[in-house]
């Protein structure tokens, strides 16, 4: 996960907005690869 977020060039996450904000975009990652799984084990 940190080596493409490096290769992009994007700074690290500075103060606790963006931290949140990182969490939330990784929550969201998750999830979507959660259901895409459970899609996938239901069928």
């Amino acid at each position: 996960m940190k080596s493409c977020c490096q290769e992009a060039g994007a700074p690290p996450p500075r103060g606790p907005g963006r931290r949140w904000l990182s969490y939330l975009l990784y929550a969201v990652v998750a999830a979507a690869l959660g259901f895409v799984l459970w899609q996938q084990w239901q069928a």
